[in-house]
């Protein structure tokens, strides 16, 4: 059902933007664990001087990380494929449905069950088939 309410509308669009970056926000909350985690034990085994060269070093790499996601095309492919797996409706369960289905189809057809030989053709079918949805959509 579609949400007719402004509100209802904005919340959702505020909650998918959410859902759109929780595995980043979780990689920077890890992230932030181990540089504390880090920190503390460079500062117990006496290495303190270090600590400050590390975070800096660490926070180009996520400079760089962050921009080669967002530029280099990593979130465009991660929201292509997140699309393709949407649109893919060929799960394993589905290829022995349309197995079944196929081999019924025939039955219905004709009147009698099919031979050794048609049932591997329509086995070979429908795998074609099924590999085909399976394989997900060009962008």
């Amino acid at each position: 059902m579609t949400a007719n309410r402004k509100w209802v509308k904005f919340i959702a669009r505020w909650l998918a933007r959410v859902d759109g970056v929780t595995g980043q926000i979780r990689l920077a909350m890890l992230s932030l664990t181990g540089i504390s985690t880090m920190s503390l034990s460079l500062r117990e085994f006496g290495y303190s001087h270090l600590v400050w060269p590390i975070v800096s070093i660490m926070a180009i790499g996520l400079a760089v990380y962050t921009y080669l996601y967002t530029e280099g095309g990593v979130w465009n492919q991660v929201s292509r494929d997140k699309s393709d797996l949407s649109n893919n409706y060929a799960a394993p369960s589905m290829a022995i449905d349309d197995m079944v289905i196929g081999v019924a189809v025939f039955v219905a057809i004709n009147g009698r069950p099919p031979t050794p030989e048609e049932k591997q053709l329509i086995v070979d079918s429908v795998t074609d088939m099924w590999r085909d949805q399976r394989e997900g959509l060009e962008l």
